[in-house]
């Protein structure tokens, strides 16, 4: 593998500007005055491959934004804003929000239908005899609960929401 990843420096991008170059709207970094297109936004090779891109696109998908456009050869106005900070990996001030781990052992959603408890002991007791989820629906119908097999066979698996 001798292909290399293109390297970005936002530093040495925006010295490119200053030093009467372009900003290019599709290989997004500074480049030389000299490989300007016929649009502004873009340098030549961008340029020519947006133009092939946008003889197949469908002419009734209308044109897109980004469709390059004839016109004079001027130099796109760029200014740094701000405090020229673009990233805060070796910031000294970065803040970590610490999300508490939820404590509600029901769902919290309130759709669908309603959690019920079971018996998990007696289901997984009944379950170890080799009762399958219908017997053990009907084992825990005989103590006063309504429960659908499948809820039982989802429990059983270690699924908690019905």
């Amino acid at each position: 593998m001798s292909e290399r990843w293109p390297q970005f420096d936002i530093k040495k991008d925006m010295a490119t500007v200053e030093a009467g170059g372009f900003w290019c709207s599709g290989c997004l970094s500074g480049k030389p005055a000299s490989e300007q297109s016929a649009d502004p936004r873009y340098c030549q090779g961008c340029y020519d491959l947006l133009k092939k891109e946008v003889e197949l696109l469908s002419p009734k998908a209308g044109k897109p934004s980004w469709t390059p456009r004839e016109g004079s050869k001027t130099t796109a106005d760029v200014s740094l804003q701000g405090t020229q900070i673009m990233s805060t990996v070796n910031g000294k001030n970065i803040e970590v929000d610490i999300i508490p781990p939820g404590t509600a052992t029901r769902p919290s959603s309130k759709r669908g239908p309603r959690f019920t408890d079971l018996p998990m002991a007696l289901i997984n007791e009944l379950a170890g005899k080799g009762l399958g989820s219908k017997a053990i629906t009907g084992e825990l119908a005989k103590q006063g609960y309504t429960v659908s097999y499948k809820t039982i066979q989802r429990r059983l698996q270690g699924v908690t929401v019905n």
